[in-house]
């Protein structure tokens, strides 16, 4: 039974908060490990008790650490537990949001918060006052949507579908936003969204790794549409050196996809291997051992691609690239 609560945890991390999440979660591994009622059953109070668990022990926590401080500093302490609640508003995850922020309490997740935006490009009121519709618009059509999810509940959601959608419409408002923006603020809003998008991208893989009927991830984009964006928030001024650059760039991201690839297809692989009583223990270590030395030559090559990127450009193109993950 532990088994089963870690393999919910890891897999759905954002819905595990609710009631309606575990429902959600408690059906998805009834499919994926066939479980009979009972098993479900007890795997439902497991969640059910790991949440109050958790919620009982940060309610504990703010207590005590409340005790500590004055009201000036509770408020700031509350509105930073804000910005650190789950991607649904439950307690102890993260969630993925435009400009960096938690969401409103309350709020939908996956909510834009105009203030963190005005924080991250550097909006002037003026600004803010012409983008802000925008973004009261995108909140409340999200806050619709959840609404009808809520009412139809979980059970055979496309989260793939709904996940690649949301990106869309988030790729749609920057674009609205653009209009009101200058060419730096542009640059950067580039580069935010993509940081946003490119860690979501993950989300629907995590949900729906050996299921059935879920959706599939939202696909990664190209690597030349991929090497455009980072080298569009490095803002490279000779074109000489952005060419260098952008080679370079491009390089390593087809080689971090080809190890992404290569990750999923050898993994696949080592199961199957795991499952084949016929292979003798020293079929399997050559297997391990060949899988480890491909991804060893992979990482190398990747390695040696940052440090040459490392060498041309700036500190702060550095910090970019690390923030993309192409660098590390």
């Amino acid at each position: 039974m532990r088994v089963l609560l870690a393999l919910a945890l890891m897999a759905s991390p954002v819905l595990a908060q609710d009631t309606r999440g575990t429902d959600f979660m408690v059906q998805r591994l009834k499919e994926r490990l066939k479980l009979s009622d009972d098993q479900a059953a007890k795997v439902k109070e497991i969640l059910t008790k790991d949440g109050e668990d958790r919620t009982k022990m940060d309610e504990a926590r703010t207590e005590k650490i409340n005790a500590l401080l004055n009201d000036e500093q509770k408020k700031s302490y509350e509105e930073m537990r804000s910005n650190q609640r789950g991607f649904g508003g439950g307690q102890g995850g993260r969630q993925f949001q435009f400009g960096g922020g938690g969401a409103r309490p309350g709020g939908p997740m996956g909510a834009v918060n105009i203030e963190d935006v005005k924080r991250e490009l550097g909006l002037s009121d003026e600004q803010v006052e012409k983008i802000k519709p925008l973004y009261d618009e995108f909140n409340a059509t999200l806050q619709k949507r959840q609404e009808e999810l809520r009412e139809k509940g979980f059970q055979g959601l496309n989260f793939g579908e709904e996940m690649q959608k949301y990106q869309e419409n988030l790729k749609g408002l920057a674009e609205k936003t653009k209009a009101h923006l200058t060419d730096e603020q542009k640059t950067k809003l580039d580069g935010l969204v993509e940081r946003v998008t490119g860690m979501m991208r993950f989300i629907p893989g995590l949900m729906n790794q050996g299921g059935r009927g879920a959706g599939a991830a939202a696909p990664r984009p190209s690597a030349e549409e991929r090497t455009k964006t980072v080298v569009a928030a490095l803002k490279v001024e000779k074109d000489d050196e952005r060419s260098v650059i952008a080679d370079l760039v491009l390089k390593i991201v087809k080689a971090q996809y080809e190890l992404e690839d290569f990750t999923k297809s050898s993994r696949e692989k080592l199961s199957e291997a795991a499952k084949n009583r016929e292979l003798s223990d020293a079929a399997v270590e050559d297997r391990i051992k060949e899988a480890q030395e491909d991804r060893r030559k992979r990482e190398k090559e990747i390695a040696g691609l940052q440090k040459q990127l490392a060498e041309v450009t700036t500190n702060r193109q550095e910090l970019e690239l690390m923030a993309q993950g192409i660098l590390r």
